[in-house]
């Protein structure tokens, strides 16, 4: 593989419980990879190992052709970018002094804020549309708003891979929509290679490229995006069995989880 990632027979363990296991996937630039799997499977686990946060007990991750662990974490940082889940977090700054502190990757602690910190940030700040609101503190705002206001502190990194952890968990139908039509956005018009932990089985299946299924820390399924609700695997995925039926709008194919007998004698 010779692609901007490159993950290899990874294994992660943590107090001798192995966490992942031989978890193998490339990621081309431009490319979208969604994340699926249940809870507990090693989703935001494979993420932070893509950061440098968690070791990994063997296995390699490469960041065009060159190791991870040979980077440090300011060089790392200078790669890939990262959006928590969106679930409120109460920070103490102003939203203008958040984003510019994704410029840290380019910084020492003595060095000034220079012209293309400036443009840096001027561009996060229109590509997510939110100058509206740049004094307000961080916690005064929405869950959506919050989620713009993190996307735009990674946009500022001016990374080619963006990692995002469940980016509409907690937020309203309406800010989900406004979220992923952001991530499309960079993915698509901007060419940052995106990787998305999802809940959102149609999502994923309809807006990624490529979709890496886990379950109990093991690749379940690997391909195109598209061919996964063709997939026999999607039951054995989630433990649930699922029925399809054309959206009624994009006539899209959409999976909806049947629901559970409940018999009673």
């Amino acid at each position: 593989m010779n692609g901007i990632l490159n993950v290899q027979q990874l294994n992660v363990e943590v107090a001798s419980k192995k966490l992942i296991s031989d978890i193998s996937f490339g990621l081309d630039q431009g490319d979208y990879l969604c994340i699926l799997g249940p809870n507990g499977a090693g989703k935001s686990t494979l993420l932070k190992a893509l950061m440098g946060i968690v070791k990994t007990a063997s296995g390699d991750i490469t960041l065009n052709q060159q190791s991870v662990s040979q980077l440090s974490q300011k060089q790392l940082a200078q790669h890939i970018s990262y959006v928590p889940q969106a679930h409120g977090r109460q920070l103490n700054f102003n939203v203008a002094d958040f984003i510019k502190m994704g410029r840290f990757p380019y910084h020492s602690a003595f060095s000034d804020w220079t012209s293309t910190d400036k443009q840096a940030m001027d561009r996060a700040i229109d590509i997510t549309n939110i100058s509206d609101f740049l004094s307000r503190q961080m916690q005064t705002l929405s869950g959506g708003e919050s989620q713009r206001v993190m996307i735009a502190a990674a946009l500022c990194q001016q990374t080619p891979l963006l990692l995002l952890d469940e980016p509409t968990s907690f937020l309203d139908p309406h800010h989900q929509v406004e979220v992923h039509q952001l991530i499309r956005q960079l993915n698509q018009q901007h060419n940052i290679s995106i990787i998305e932990v999802s809940h959102d089985l149609n999502h994923a299946a309809h807006h990624s490229k490529h979709i890496l299924a886990l379950k109990n820390g093991k690749t379940l399924w690997y391909g195109q995006s598209v061919e996964l609700l063709q997939s026999s695997h999607l039951q054995d995925l989630y433990d649930q069995q699922f029925v399809f039926t054309p959206h009624p709008q994009t006539g899209a194919m959409v999976a909806l989880p049947c629901e559970l007998s409940n018999d009673v004698s």
